[in-house]
């Protein structure tokens, strides 16, 4: 983590969720990057390590589930990965083990700053 917050990846293939949900988590402190593909954000990763990645569960490129265990291998246990589905938790897959945490769409904006302030507090 940085003295600027968390660094934060959106992985969404709706450009404009992705705008969106990027601006908010820039007004909380966070500096926020967006990637529309699996692809994108898997390159993304290998750049720069994020703190903490949001994303779709249903990709063009990639499975959600998949994505989320390649980010945990590649980036190990320390970034914490939040799914984001238009299912209800209870629906989840057992591969939903890579995921820390699952937001439901549409995203509770006061449910994600709690999120992000009690991620923020924990040691990197």
């Amino acid at each position: 983590m940085s003295a600027e917050g968390l660094h934060v990846l959106i992985v969404d293939d709706n450009d404009m969720a992705s705008e969106l949900l990027s601006e908010f988590v820039g007004l909380l402190g966070h500096d926020a990057k967006t990637a529309a593909t699996g692809a994108e954000a898997l390159a993304l990763c290998a750049e720069s390590r994020p703190d903490v990645i949001i994303t779709d569960i249903m990709l063009p490129d990639h499975d959600g589930y998949e994505l989320a265990a390649r980010f945990r291998a590649q980036l190990g246990a320390g970034v914490h990965i939040i799914a984001l589905s238009g299912l209800p938790k209870n629906n989840q897959r057992p591969e939903a083990v890579a995921f820390d945490h699952w937001l439901e769409k549409p995203v509770d904006l006061t449910t994600l700053e709690n999120l992000l302030a009690q991620l923020d507090r924990k040691p990197a």
